[in-house]
């Protein structure tokens, strides 16, 4: 039986040691394809191994940046060695579905990044760092070049329930291309079914771009894997206040250099602080219940492809400039005064300069693996969308109106009732009678995160730490009641 075509792929050449022991020629990625073609790409990775904090850090950077720019230069190759053909009104059967793949990726995802781009350069904007919609565009690339890597050789007729279930037991069976495990020195993190749907999706919205354009005269459905059980997490007030206080106290761990005479290899907490942007990030998560993304790209001012929040009116525009709206609802919401305080200090201060999230000055493209430690340090489990369960569950808690909680989210109001309506203070209680509690003040957006509404919770709370406090300490217990007893004695 003949070898299948392995098709064009990327292809680490290993570096070279010299005989003294340094390094004699970096690794280089290459561009392989069938027939023996071999193409260097300029690309390079340094050797990580013997390295260890910021020289460690700066060469894993700078690897992951050339892999980057090697997976751009395989998409390049792809597309000049082949291309699809603009017949329209063919049939499945004679579309190829990398085709397809490669006119979306060329026409949509490509396209917007130049659009971006000229709108950045029209505005005068220079950007320190590669922009995040360059970063979301090189994401989505890599996701059809892994599809490509499977679907080589099929057409669209070739699409249906079996294959797609075929795709999702391959993709399972392999880890994620960003794992190392040689050097974390953790197992390799497989891909979910979950991440596969992701690459699904993709496959999904090109085909239904490439047949709303008239290329092919026929329906095809891409069976998508089930979504993943909804998650429900929140922070309760002390949950959050612990994982504040936490990010705001994390101190980097550093290692002495080895030139130190008495305390070489040494592990020291440094004077860093590599979490406190994460603070920032958290309370306009819990504040605003905004998705993690906008959170990250949030501006001071209207640039091209971010959300930007205005400062005179307390307003933050979710929707990023220039974007047209989505099925992630995204409306203009009001911030509460409690937090455009903070904001405005923040800005004032000079600790947020341009954008709200920023780490060394410059703004952030995700927090996961941060928050993640974060959580970790905290005894907590979750991820940054637990702050939009975390609002969604205090507005209806605090009797805020469906209508006005919807709307604040940016979620129907059957959407809302359906995930967090249990949470209601109201819930049932026609059914289970009504909870004997004290009269809270009158529940408004701006006003249903006053303390007002945790009061009584914070007294028990401060009483069970001040009686384990003079527990720990072998201290009596001393209040009005028993000073009248002893001094009657």
């Amino acid at each position: 039986m003949p070898r299948r075509n392995s098709g064009p792929r990327l292809w680490l050449r290993p570096g070279e040691v010299a005989k003294g022991g340094g390094t004699e020629r970096l690794a280089q990625w290459h561009i392989k394809d069938d027939g023996g073609v071999r193409r260097p790409t300029g690309c390079f990775a340094r050797d990580v191994r013997g390295l260890k904090g910021a020289d460690k850090a700066e060469a894993l950077a700078f690897n992951e940046a050339e892999e980057a720019k090697a997976h751009q230069a395989l998409a390049d190759y792809i597309t000049a060695k082949h291309r699809p053909s603009v017949q329209k009104g063919r049939g499945a059967s004679e579309i190829a579905v990398v085709d397809v793949l490669l006119m979306w990726g060329e026409r949509v995802v490509q396209k917007r990044v130049e659009e971006l781009r000229a709108e950045d350069d029209k505005a005068g904007i220079v950007h320190e760092k590669p922009p995040i919609y360059e970063g979301r565009a090189a994401r989505c690339m890599a996701r059809l070049l892994q599809l490509g890597e499977w679907w080589q050789g099929r057409t669209l007729a070739d699409v249906d329930g079996d294959s797609c279930d075929a795709y999702v037991a391959w993709r399972c069976g392999q880890a994620w291309k960003s794992a190392r495990p040689e050097e974390t020195g953790n197992d390799a993190r497989m891909v979910s079914p979950q991440g596969a749907r992701r690459e699904l999706e993709d496959l999904r919205a090109a085909i239904n771009w490439h047949r709303g354009r008239g290329y092919c005269r026929e329906i095809v459905e891409v069976a998508l894997p089930a979504k993943g059980k909804r998650k429900e997490h929140h922070l309760d007030r002390p949950e959050a206040a612990r994982l504040l206080l936490g990010m705001w106290r994390k101190r980097e761990l550093m290692t002495v250099r080895k030139d130190s005479q008495t305390r070489a290899g040494e592990k020291v907490l440094s004077k860093k602080r590599p979490h406190r942007h994460l603070c920032r990030f958290t309370l306009l998560g819990i504040y605003t219940g905004t998705r993690a993304g906008a959170i990250a790209t949030a501006a001071f001012d209207r640039i091209p492809g971010r959300s930007w929040l205005d400062l005179e009116t307390g307003m933050f525009h979710r929707l990023a400039v220039g974007q047209g709206a989505t099925n992630k609802r995204q409306p203009p919401v009001r911030i509460p005064d409690r937090l455009l305080a903070h904001i405005r200090r923040w800005k004032r201060l000079g600790i947020s300069r341009e954008y709200v999230v920023e780490f060394n000055g410059a703004p952030v493209e995700q927090v996961n693996k941060g928050f993640g430690v974060a959580l970790a340090d905290a005894g907590l489990q979750g991820s940054p969308h637990m702050l939009r369960h975390t609002c969604a569950t205090w507005l209806l808690q605090r009797g805020v109106k469906s209508w006005d909680a919807a709307n604040y989210l940016g979620m129907s109001e059957k959407v809302l009732l359906e995930v967090y309506g249990h949470w209601a203070a109201d819930y049932q209680a026609g059914i289970a009678g009504g909870r004997k509690k004290r009269s809270l003040p009158p529940p408004e957006l701006h006003d249903a995160f006053s303390i007002h509404y945790h009061r009584d919770k914070d007294l028990r709370i401060a009483a069970a730490n001040r009686d384990a406090r003079l527990a720990r300490l072998g201290l009596p217990l001393r209040s009005l009641a028993t000073m009248g007893e002893a001094k009657a004695a």
